[in-house]
């Protein structure tokens, strides 16, 4: 009897193992002007959720770019992967597909803000 029981339980097991995980979980913190942490790292491929937690006294964005600019003159909204935002003392949660292996530039894209700082990079490993 027990060693059906066992039997069961590796079953689900691979079942589960199976069904692929689920994926990456990262975690951002926005402020005036800052992120933190200030660098993430993701399986490309892999479904990212995103918690975004917005501890300043104005609205954040976390954005990641396809391409990095020097100054808010350079940004274009072709250049977002994806993009969310959270409310002054709210937090949000989002998922998207982590792109292709490299290092991505994430920005603040309130005006103001990314140049003032507010960056950080997402580093897709292969």
């Amino acid at each position: 009897m027990h060693r059906r029981i066992w039997l069961a339980i590796a079953a689900i097991g691979l079942a589960v193992a199976a069904c692929g995980g689920g994926g990456d979980t990262i975690e951002a913190t926005a402020t005036e002007y800052a992120f933190d942490p200030t660098s993430w790292t993701v399986t490309a491929g892999e479904e990212v959720t995103l918690t975004l937690t917005n501890e300043g006294a104005e609205e954040h964005e976390w954005a990641l770019l396809s391409d990095e600019i020097e100054s808010e003159a350079d940004f274009t909204e072709d250049l977002v992967i994806w993009e969310m935002e959270a409310a002054s003392g709210a937090s949000a949660q989002g998922t998207f597909t982590a792109p292709a292996a490299g290092t991505y530039q994430v920005v603040c894209v309130i005006p103001g803000h990314f140049d003032s700082g507010m960056e950080g990079a997402l580093t897709v490993e292969g």
